[in-house]
């Protein structure tokens, strides 16, 4: 049975019974994990529609971590193909294709149809038989539909492409907020917040995001309401309000403050406003950010001499550094699975993207693009990681050291990306 979705910016739509289907079991997290493989021919329809739907199908099979594009010269059909014909599934997985995606896409009016078909080879089982329908302009809420019930379909992953990526946008002298897919499409840019504005950062519900402004020329803290577009102060002392990062709670939010001398890492009260000190020490404290459970918080000190990672339990207090190794490790994060933390890492002079555990072991430089990585951020999922490049894009790159994947294709220079959660069903 084909199913009907569909998409709008608002809403989505799901018509008809879900398939049963098979999942492959395979532990994509495991040390030495092969990402599987993809054939795709070509869709029917237009050929300019089919091509760029294809083209986004593409980009996000890079982007998922999991799976990879087969090179189409390799196939013993190219297609076009709206469906698998009878009889031809050995033909894929002669070629080592793990699933084939085959599809059709047509104009309707002002509406774009996708109708798609994903076999699991191994089993034989049809994972996804779906029609989706969208505006012509956001075809790619279609395509990214379609990917995440394909992470859903085989690897019980979800939403990963219905999240967001905040990031700050340069353009000319001026610095804006800008909100896109993981894969650059639908992109917003929100003005009107201070010519120059800094460090952004989701709320765990994915409705605020906080960020630094120099609107009053003082790095000043607000959160904006995105729904409402409304921007609320939450600390404008003067000198140092900086690097926010909520709570797990969503009811708090740590960040630098230097209004009592040096900067320090203090948590406010979203409610109240009230200002809790965490750190006490003479060096500067900043960049924190917190661990799923919200009893941990790793930051970034020069209290040993130069810029490293530390780690605080809130209960005990205890502080215990992490990197010794490099003299230049900032901008920590901790992945939303608890089991790692991604930070910007000096070495023989350009900065790279590197990971440690929160006990300070296994710690390993990710390859990158070698042109200057920063400001690492997890996916929701804590399998990939959004980074900023001296090159002035943005790149997702996995764990496993693959080569990362730039996502922006606009104007403008970016830096300082974060990654929304995924969406509570």
């Amino acid at each position: 049975m084909k199913r009907i979705t569909i998409i709008s910016a608002a809403i989505v739509i799901i018509l008809a019974i879900p398939l049963q289907a098979a999942r492959i079991h395979i532990d994509i997290s495991a040390p030495g994990f092969s990402k599987l493989k993809i054939a795709m021919p070509y869709f029917t329809g237009p050929s300019n529609l089919a091509s760029d739907t294809r083209s986004m199908i593409e980009k996000d099979i890079k982007i998922s971590g999991v799976f990879e594009l087969i090179d189409p010269r390799t196939y013993l059909h190219t297609g076009p193909m709206a469906e698998i014909k009878p009889g031809t599934l050995k033909d894929w997985s002669l070629i080592g294709a793990d699933f084939v995606i085959t599809g059709s896409v047509e104009r309707q009016e002002d509406n774009v149809r996708l109708s798609a078909q994903i076999i699991e080879l191994p089993t034989a089982k049809v994972l996804v038989h779906k029609t989706y329908i969208t505006s012509g302009k956001t075809l790619y809420m279609a395509v990214h539909k379609l990917m995440d019930d394909l992470l859903a379909e085989s690897f019980d992953l979800q939403g990963l492409f219905s999240t967001k990526i905040a990031s700050i946008v340069k353009r000319g002298d001026k610095r804006y907020l800008y909100i896109a897919s993981p894969d650059g499409t639908g992109a917003r840019v929100i003005k009107g917040l201070g010519d120059l504005i800094l460090n952004p950062v989701w709320s765990p519900d994915g409705k605020h995001i906080a960020f630094v402004s120099y609107r009053r020329d003082n790095p000043d803290l607000y959160i904006l309401d995105l729904e409402a577009i409304k921007v609320t102060p939450l600390a404008t002392y003067t000198g140092i309000n900086s690097s926010p990062a909520f709570h797990p709670d969503g009811k708090h939010i740590a960040c630098t403050l230097s209004k009592d001398g040096n900067p320090e890492i203090y948590m406010i009260d979203l409610k109240n406003k009230d200002a809790i000190r965490l750190t006490n020490n003479w060096a500067t404290d900043t960049s924190p950010s917190f661990s799923p459970k919200g009893n941990k918080m790793v930051f970034c000190s020069n209290r040993g001499g130069s810029p490293q990672i530390y780690i605080k339990d809130l209960k005990s207090r205890k502080v215990n550094r992490l990197t010794f190794e490099g003299n230049y490790n900032t901008e920590p994060v901790f992945s939303p699975r608890g089991d790692w933390i991604a930070f910007t890492h000096a070495k023989n002079g350009v900065f790279h993207i590197a990971i440690v555990r929160p006990d300070g072991t296994d710690m390993r430089v990710l390859q990158g693009t070698n042109k200057g990585d920063e400001s690492p951020f997890f996916s929701p999922d804590g399998r990939l990681l959004v980074f900023g490049c001296a090159d002035g894009h943005l790149y997702i790159t996995d764990l496993a050291g693959n080569p990362p994947v730039k996502i922006t294709t606009d104007k403008g220079a970016f830096s300082e990306p974060c990654w929304s959660m995924i969406k509570k069903r």
